[in-house]
């Protein structure tokens, strides 16, 4: 997903699948999240160590880590075997932690049980009748939400421009650039027509990773739109990316935009 073009708010591919199978790769490739964000959910939230939260689409634990450490009763919830498995060997050492392999769906949990509902980089996977309701049902009395993305930075540099050339043609045209802008906006007013939240709160934090070539195109076999491409396209891409970072330096500077989008329920009930 996060490098290349959504034209909408995804839902409904295989995703419990899809991504277990490259448990593995989404593991070692897909980055963790800014602490400052992280720092801000807390805040914004106002949880303390007696807080308990849920985590819908926790894969393989990135953002549960970095919850955990702080000290905080955790129910994560993941249609993926195996994503759960990385979770769960990530976060052995703190015993607050459970996890469910479901989808958030079909799970059943205690309503009104938790302080923070939160989902990294997974929320869209959740059937949009069912997402923001539920989401409010489970969440105490001024209980908050937060969704964070890690969504592609604008590309900056020569290395950048040839990569999306690059990427565009030998996936045929099916990967592009991603104007992530548009989606968040899209969040926000999902949010705001539910009439079940209030106060709700935009950031963005900017930071940048460095990639090998190797770890570059590991990324991309994590993403969504990549792996739903004819594996002749994924290994020509694959080969370009590599082709291209390898040639000029062996590593690449990408930046991110990490969005926080944050709400507190208003206590309503769902109709």
């Amino acid at each position: 997903m996060g490098a290349t073009g959504r034209s909408e708010v995804r839902f409904n591919i295989r995703h419990g699948a899809l991504f277990d199978d490259s448990a593995l790769d989404y593991d070692r490739y897909r980055p963790a999240y800014p602490d400052e964000a992280i720092n801000d959910i807390v805040s914004l939230s106002s949880i303390g160590r007696t807080s308990r939260l849920l985590e819908i689409g926790c894969g393989t634990g990135k953002a549960t880590a970095q919850f955990a450490k702080r000290g905080f009763a955790i129910d994560c919830v993941d249609p993926g075997r195996n994503l759960i498995r990385f979770a769960r060997k990530k976060c052995r050492k703190w015993r607050k932690i459970s996890f469910t392999v479901d989808t958030f769906e079909n799970v059943e949990l205690r309503p009104h049980s938790y302080d923070l509902v939160f989902s990294a980089h997974a929320f869209h996977w959740v059937r949009p009748t069912v997402r923001l309701k539920k989401a409010n049902t489970m969440l105490s009395h001024n209980g908050s939400l937060a969704l964070f993305y890690n969504y592609p930075g604008r590309p900056r540099g020569k290395l950048h421009e040839r990569l999306s050339v690059v990427i565009k043609k030998e996936s045929r045209g099916k990967l592009t650039l991603w104007n992530y802008e548009e989606e968040v906006k899209r969040w926000a007013e999902e949010i705001r027509r539910c009439r079940l939240f209030t106060h709700l709160k935009v950031r963005t934090y900017k930071w940048i990773q460095r990639y090998t070539a190797e770890e570059y195109v590991g990324l991309f076999s994590t993403y969504s739109d990549f792996l739903s491409l004819p594996v002749s396209l994924q290994r020509r891409v694959a080969e370009g990316i590599h082709h291209e970072i390898s040639e000029n330096g062996g590593y690449i500077s990408r930046p991110y935009d990490c969005v926080l989008i944050h709400a507190r329920a208003n206590g309503l009930t769902p109709s």
